[in-house]
């Protein structure tokens, strides 16, 4: 199989991962908005999101995982060897978790007053749905093994039946409280993550090997796990805390925007899912010395990701009603279309940079960097607070754009800067396209002449247009640069 078609089935693979990973949000969010109370789905939500916050350690074990089960493809003792205590770890770090957990439980929602409102045993929904999240890290690494083989769609196959099954399930439930909701969640949730084990554990009995505690390996899995580890919570800090943020400063706001941001974090997994297998491609270039054709591929990809992003906001201004109609209803979708645009826009900008960030996992050198994302994050947070108690949930987006492009100006100068091509390219995907979606989709909010919006719609559509071809074009090359490997 050409490198270009692995990398298209590990991808699609990945995405039904992350479909299977959202499936609730999609196909469940509306109906429980409509079923709970506001003050219900708010608790809902605000959990959900510490629960994310905890499967960062998932996250961070899946890629380490696979990282070095591909990097030791010919060394089937070390793959097994890492799994093995990537296990022992994540094991350590679940014990962590249910403490914190149980004590996070008696004083999480004391900061969120208004949930006081609700006839939900709250503290128990947290500590089940919270709890579910510790078992899918305990999975993390079957899961980060089947990555580093390329068998993606062997746990995207499990995954999806068992989603399915929970969002039936909860719909099924929805009507007996959030109670009997959170219970199903756990239950189901668990035999899902015990079927990622048997499949573990059939497909790689080829050899069996002693479990024991193999100090060099389990150092090396915590070292490179610490640095994703910076990367993730610095991640959550920008995509995470805003459901937090909006909860404690507009709480009014954040069942429209919780359910608002579903479906943006399905849009960027879906995109974060289609990239992420690039990493075995990258680490077969770097292993064979072509660092040249990397800077390349990120060349490629990142000008790809700012192209496409253009484009995608474009549509999302003239289709974000008739979708936000058909799943919500058009009553819910006049008042929330305009800050769906501006939420999926600030957070597709910022994944230009992600090749540039899978290039510093693929070498290994993530801690080199490490510090930027969390001053990104830093100063997302910081701003979230001040624009959302001006302006309100949309605040989120505001602080998302300004904190992205800032940083993404320093990535673009540390990449150019190490680079052997001194390619200017990276600048424009970087920093040039994303001003001027702001600026396009700006002039678009702020117009209200007729004849203002024309001229705008038509210099957007050629510029669209533009996008697309250059985009073809684009695809043909990283093609043609994979088939290679």
């Amino acid at each position: 199989m050409s490198g270009f078609k692995r990398l298209i089935k590990n991808s699609v693979a990945n995405i039904i991962n992350g479909f299977s990973n959202v499936i609730l949000g999609i196909v469940i969010s509306p109906a429980l908005l409509h079923n709970l109370s506001k003050v219900d789905f708010s608790i809902w939500s605000l959990t959900l999101q510490v629960g994310i916050f905890i499967g960062i350690i998932g996250i961070g074990i899946q890629v380490t995982v696979g990282r070095f089960v591909s990097f030791h493809s010919s060394d089937i003792e070390k793959r097994q060897r890492t799994v093995q205590q990537s296990l022992l770890f994540v094991t350590m770090l679940g014990i962590v978790c249910l403490a914190l957990i149980l004590v996070m439980a008696q004083y999480f929602f004391s900061f969120f007053p208004e949930v006081s409102d609700t006839a939900a045993n709250a503290k128990l929904v947290f500590i089940l749905i919270s709890g579910s999240f510790v078992l899918n890290n305990l999975a993390a690494p079957f899961v980060g093994y089947f990555t580093g083989i390329e068998r993606n769609d062997l746990t995207a196959s499990v995954n999806v039946l068992f989603k399915v099954l929970l969002g039936f399930a909860i719909y099924c439930v929805m009507n007996y409280g959030l109670d009997v909701i959170a219970w199903v969640y756990f239950v189901i949730n668990g035999f899902n993550q015990f079927a990622l084990l048997v499949l573990y554990k059939f497909k790689s009995r080829d050899t069996k090997i002693k479990t024991t505690f193999d100090k060099s390996i389990f150092k090396t899995v915590v070292v490179f796990f610490g640095g994703l580890l910076i990367w993730n919570i610095a991640q959550f800090l920008i995509s995470g805390i805003g459901t937090f943020t909006v909860g404690k400063f507009a709480f009014s706001e954040l069942a429209g925007f919780a359910v608002l941001m579903t479906l943006v974090n399905t849009g960027v997994g879906i995109l974060g899912a289609l990239i992420n297998p690039i990493i075995q491609p990258m680490l077969r270039m770097h292993n064979a010395g072509n660092d040249d054709h990397i800077e390349s591929l990120v060349n490629k990809l990142v000008l790809l990701f700012a192209l496409f992003t253009f484009v995608c906001v474009f549509i999302a201004w003239f289709m974000s009603i008739h979708i936000l109609g058909v799943w919500l209803g058009y009553e819910q979708a006049e008042k929330l279309h305009i800050m769906f645009t501006v939420l999926l826009t600030s957070y597709l900008i910022r994944m230009i940079a992600a090749p540039y960030g899978l290039m510093l996992v693929a070498y290994g050198k993530q801690l080199s960097i490490a510090y930027l994302p969390i001053v990104e994050g830093v100063l997302n947070f910081t701003l979230s607070v001040y624009f959302v108690r001006h302006y309100g949930a949309v605040g989120i987006a505001y602080s998302t754009f300004i904190s992205g492009v800032l940083i993404m100006c320093i990535y673009a100068c540390k990449f150019r800067a190490e680079a052997a091509s001194k390619s200017n390219q990276i600048f424009i995907a970087f920093i040039g396209i994303p001003i001027l979606i702001a600026t396009g989709l700006g002039a678009l909010m702020i117009s209200d002449n007729g004849t203002t919006r024309i001229i705008i719609y038509v210099i957007e559509s050629v510029c669209a247009v533009l996008a697309i071809i250059y985009s073809l074009k684009l695809l043909r090359n990283i093609k043609c640069l994979l088939n290679n490997y």
